[in-house]
């Protein structure tokens, strides 16, 4: 979400459009769970595989044409990460159309549909962990989806963080207590990792935190050709961090459905870690 839109956000929220749900995650099966974590049943289960595709869009709670985007940028995608998705039974049926299992942080409800960041894969993650952490201004939670999944041919499971970053932090506060929320789950990861979404990186500060954080975790920011990628004031909103992978594609794509380009990804297992 840009600045401008916390505005709007916060009338929504007096209005009482908005509500925090008891539950964190909700899945393709439509169930809200209110555990943090979960272990999906193997059913339907199908590996990554070693070379594989990844798209990461803010989709702004699908309030534009974004079927038909989706639909040209589809493209085989095995990963699908998305900030700002509004679960609706529209896009729960595209998803199901499309053979994708996913799940998503119940980061609030928006008029009784939850919305957060939602990863969905053709096959069934082996464990999902969803973290929410309130915005000091809004007090509307921002969404985190941690997701492992087996990848074919490797001992080692692809560690996929699905984020959705604070927009409003005094000095930076929260936005770092948010960084390191991750640092805690990947920081003795040994397994290849990908962290991609909405960083809300709109001022040099932010910047500055982002790249010494992404060097403490040992994380390379996935660079598109071309880059189209949404900024404020200069910085890219959106992006994609890796390590442990070989990237071997890298683009981002503009749109028109939402305030956000969207970023498409190819990567491979490393040689020697099958």
């Amino acid at each position: 979400m840009k600045p401008l839109c916390f505005i709007l956000t916060a009338t929504l929220f007096l209005s009482g459009c908005i509500d925090v749900p008891e539950n964190t995650l909700i899945s393709h099966h439509n169930e809200p769970l209110v555990q943090e974590c979960a272990r999906p049943s193997g059913e339907n289960s199908s590996l990554l595989p070693s070379r594989f595709s990844l798209l990461s869009w803010n989709i702004y709670k699908q309030q534009g044409d974004w079927q038909t985007e989706l639909g040209q940028w589809l493209d085989n995608n095995d990963l699908l990460l998305l900030q700002e998705a509004n679960a609706s039974e529209h896009l729960q049926q595209w998803l199901a159309i499309h053979d994708y299992h996913w799940f998503q942080v119940a980061a609030f409800n928006w008029h009784g549909v939850s919305n957060g960041v939602l990863t969905a894969a053709k096959g069934q993650p082996s464990q999902v962990c969803g973290k929410r952490l309130l915005e000091p201004a809004t007090r509307i939670p921002k969404s985190l989806l941690f997701s492992y999944y087996p990848l074919s041919g490797s001992a080692q499971q692809l560690l996929v963080v699905n984020l959705h970053a604070i927009n409003f932090s005094l000095r930076g506060r929260t936005y770092n207590e948010q960084l390191n929320m991750i640092s805690e789950v990947i920081g003795e990861y040994q397994g290849p990792v990908i962290v991609a979404g909405d960083f809300n990186r709109w001022n040099s500060r932010r910047d500055g935190f982002l790249a010494r954080w992404a060097k403490k975790e040992q994380l390379i920011e996935a660079l598109p050709e071309p880059d189209v990628r949404t900024r404020f004031l200069g910085h890219p909103l959106d992006a994609v961090f890796y390590r442990g992978l070989i990237l071997e594609q890298a683009r981002s794509l503009e749109s028109t459905a939402s305030d956000h380009n969207a970023l498409q990804m190819r990567f491979s297992v490393v040689k020697g870690k099958l």
